[in-house]
């Protein structure tokens, strides 16, 4: 009991939620009297002795359930039954059955099983990372499938990988993010992240669709610091565009007659014409989570960019710039998300509402940004539709949050899409986004 409520009260912390030593005794004794049975009367008991402010009782709530799910899942829920290989296939470990299997919900909680052995609530520092990872991966049966994929390139006398090695490699590779994944969020758990710089650091390199919903007020407080930062720069350049650079052939031939005392300066200046951005983002399943930072950021940026219009799909397009002007972005966020994210995702159908609104106001200065990861359900792609976008459009940009080794796998179209885009992006991650943002600046104002 005391151990699981230490370790409650540390991820309490991680989110400047401030439990004094007390307040931790009191807790205790709460527990004592209430157990762990029913979980609400737990919650809503410890609720009144850890947290105070509005803001704190928020964060509680959201720590609580997480914590204490993982925690159910980790130690009560037993595994499904996973089905057996054909016959004539020869990875039979039982990570690949797994992985072949395709459940996610299922693999989630093998992870999750293998980081309580690995004892992944005494991670303490940043550099644990890895070794934390490595030791849940070896508990999985990584090592098996690695000698098993070995001898399935060792029998394939062409030295081209079979179906079956092609995929377990691919999934193997997803296995490893996942657990990366995994062991970050248990980082912020449990970890010592109590400096600014490391809370950002980790939050940059986490998976976005892996952010939990009680660190989003300070990922956006950093997504907004990081958009200033790039409107910051990209300001200055359009500041020196609209006032020129120095002439010095002309400044100097204008003040021969003053014995080389530079009186008349000379400017030349360069035309910049006003730059339009269209950004269509999937809001569907788990790609909504990255369509969140992805707007917030943009948004950010109207300095720097003021025409910027959004959309939002999973089967049906909708606008919604004009709910981002004058209100509170994150709200205006939530409520694009709400609205347009329940659907079946269908590309095919998104971008036959995004020709017929906006075709016609595409040209040589409009920069089309597309955020999704390409999954349309086995439908129709309708290829043709980017391509009059490409066509008309001073470039097209893809921004995939999913790994290039899952792209064209499944019902994935990216390699169909890719051909109408100038330029494609592999974006999972606040520092990828970041990086595909400054090069959008630069190409686009």
């Amino acid at each position: 009991m005391e151990r699981v409520l230490t370790d409650f009260v540390k991820t309490l912390r991680n989110v400047n939620i401030r439990v004094s030593p007390a307040e931790t005794l009191d807790a205790t004794e709460v527990i004592e009297k209430v157990g762990y049975d029913n979980r609400e009367l737990l919650k809503n008991t410890l609720s009144l002795t850890l947290s105070k402010t509005p803001d704190e009782k928020e964060k509680f709530d959201t720590c609580f359930d997480d914590f204490f799910r993982e925690k159910l899942s980790s130690d009560e829920i037993p595994l499904k039954e996973v089905p057996d290989l054909p016959t004539d296939q020869t990875a039979n470990s039982d990570l690949a059955q797994h992985l072949l299997s395709d459940s996610y919900s299922d693999m989630e909680l093998s992870i999750s099983k293998a980081g309580e052995e690995a004892e992944i609530r005494e991670i303490k520092y940043f550099t644990q990372r890895a070794v934390f990872s490595r030791r849940i991966l070896d508990i999985m049966g990584v090592g098996k499938l690695e000698e098993e994929l070995s001898l399935l390139g060792q029998a394939n006398k062409d030295g081209l990988p079979s179906d079956l090695e092609q995929k377990l490699r691919n999934e193997l590779t997803h296995l490893r993010e996942r657990v990366s994944d995994y062991v970050q969020k248990q980082f912020l758990m449990h970890g010592d992240v109590t400096g600014e710089q490391l809370r950002e650091q980790v939050f940059k390199s986490m998976n976005m669709g892996q952010i939990d919903r009680s660190y989003l007020h300070e990922v956006h407080s950093l997504v907004r610091r990081m958009a200033k930062k790039l409107a910051n720069m990209h300001s200055r350049r359009k500041k020196n565009f609209r006032r020129g650079k120095l002439d010095i052939r002309k400044t100097i031939q204008d003040n021969w007659v003053n014995q080389g005392i530079l009186f008349n300066l000379r400017w030349s200046y360069k035309k910049v014409d006003r730059p339009k951005i269209l950004v269509i983002c999937d809001v569907s399943g788990s790609v909504g989570a990255y369509a969140r930072f992805m707007l917030m950021f943009l948004f950010s940026l109207t300095e720097v960019v003021s025409k910027i219009r959004a959309f939002v799909f999973s089967s049906h397009l909708g606008e919604v710039t004009d709910e981002f002007k004058g209100g509170n972005l994150e709200d205006s966020i939530e409520s694009a998300l709400s609205k347009y994210g329940g659907g079946s995702t269908d590309y095919a159908h998104a971008f036959s509402d995004f020709v017929s609104l906006c075709i016609d106001e595409i040209d040589k200065k409009t920069t089309v940004v597309i955020l999704g990861d390409a999954r349309n359900n086995f439908g129709p792609e309708k290829a043709e539709l980017l391509k009059s976008v490409y066509e008309r459009s001073k470039q097209v940009y893809w921004l995939n949050p999913e790994g290039k080794y899952r792209w064209n796998t499944g019902d994935s179209v990216m390699n169909t899409y890719s051909a109408y885009c100038t330029k494609v992006f592999e974006c999972g991650t606040l520092e990828q986004l970041e990086r595909v943002i400054s090069t959008l600046l630069k190409t686009a104002i």
